[in-house]
């Protein structure tokens, strides 16, 4: 006996099964998403929602850890700017990732990549040749501005100042 024929498909089941994924995407969504035409809209947007807020994740992270890597760099004396210029010049390929890693987790070994930094950076090694005074970093820039915009000489001053600051106020 031959076989029946299959029963007939209705004309729109390919646009109903659309139009059911799109509302079931759409469930919990703002606006009324049992209309097929708002649905839709407010999936596309979710879309559009979605690809962007992968970009900002990335670029989070990537704070997140320069942030890491900033904080324990100047544990050690050395800002971050330093450090990963540092890092180029030494031939060190440590990805920020990696990086915030050994900060956070593994503060020895962070320590030996900022000492090779240091012994490969001239501006660093010379940096940790000299003492530190009591007006290093900040408050020596503030003097120098002080007297600078005082008409000040070649940093001369900048030693009285020094003398006072370590004396009584």
């Amino acid at each position: 006996p031959p076989k029946p024929p299959p029963p007939p498909v209705p004309a729109r089941d390919f646009a109903s099964r659309k139009h059911k994924k799109f509302v079931k995407l759409a469930k919990g969504y703002r606006g009324r998403t049992n209309c097929f035409r708002v649905a839709v809209q407010r999936v596309e947007k979710a879309w559009q929602y979605a690809f962007r807020d992968r970009k900002v994740k990335k670029r989070e992270m990537r704070k997140g850890w320069i942030r890491a890597i900033n904080a324990g760099s100047r544990e050690h004396g050395v800002a971050y700017n330093r450090l990963i210029c540092g890092l180029r010049t030494a031939d060190i390929d440590l990805n920020r990732k990696v990086l915030a890693d050994l900060a956070q987790t593994e503060p020895r070994s962070f320590a030996a990549v900022v000492a090779a930094v240091r012994a490969h950076d001239p501006y660093l090694a010379a940096q940790a040749s000299t003492p530190a005074g009591p007006l290093d970093g900040l408050e020596a820039s503030r003097y120098r501005w002080f007297y600078d915009q005082r008409g000040g000489g070649d940093g001369d001053e900048l030693e009285d100042v020094a003398a006072a600051a370590g004396g009584e106020r």
